[in-house]
């Protein structure tokens, strides 16, 4: 193996004239040491530009060899696909095979659809006697609502009736103009005295003045 250093470190003419010797390590500045390539653009060598090469010789035995090999693989890969083919010819759309799992899966398919049909009229009869039970507890719930309802403004009736009738009760002892001399006179003949006191058990002791 012939080793070099990267020829970007040296001159284009010491690449094209010098050879190094086969199992020479260089070492140049740190360089990377590579296997020595002629480059890409340069012509065939003066030396090499009109040699033919010799063709190579096989020998009868092994050309009858490689031949008897090359059809034995044309004879397994042509089984082999034949083999192939009549798997898919069995397993495609268009196959008695495919036809018959088409048939069953539409059966099945049938099958299910029925069991649905009668699944959601179970579950349609379930759902309306759910239904008719919430709307009957929505009536009685309502219709309680409306008595008490009804309850509540009675009761709010009769008690502004009642706050109505007190207040009725509460103008007629008021002063008028009318009744002033009157309750003025009533008063001054009925004196009231205020000066009491209340003893433990709550009975009044008035005043003696």
């Amino acid at each position: 193996m012939q080793s070099i250093v990267k020829p970007a470190l040296f001159p284009k003419s010491f690449c094209y004239n010098w050879h190094p010797p086969r199992d020479l390590k260089l070492e140049y500045f740190g360089a990377q040491i590579v296997r020595w390539r002629k480059p890409r653009w340069l012509p065939t060598a003066p030396s090499k530009m009109f040699r033919v090469p010799k063709r190579c010789v096989i020998p009868k035995e092994e050309v009858v060899e490689i031949q008897r090999i090359y059809n034995n693989y044309r004879t397994n890969m042509r089984s082999i696909r034949s083999y192939l083919k009549e798997q898919n010819m069995l397993t495609s759309a268009t196959s008695q095979l495919a036809a018959q799992h088409a048939q069953e899966e539409e059966d099945e398919h049938q099958c299910l659809m029925l069991f649905n049909l009668e699944e959601n009229k179970r579950v349609q009869k379930l759902r309306e006697a759910r239904q008719q039970k919430e709307l009957e507890e929505d009536l009685e719930r309502v219709a309680r609502s409306l008595v008490k309802l009804e309850l509540k403004e009675k009761h709010d009736i009769e008690a502004a009736q009642s706050h109505i009738e007190k207040t009725q009760e509460l103008v007629r002892s008021l002063l008028t103009h009318e009744n002033l001399e009157e309750a003025i006179e009533k008063a001054l003949e009925n004196p009231i005295n205020y000066n009491f006191a209340l003893d433990q058990d709550g009975n009044i002791h008035a005043s003696s003045n």
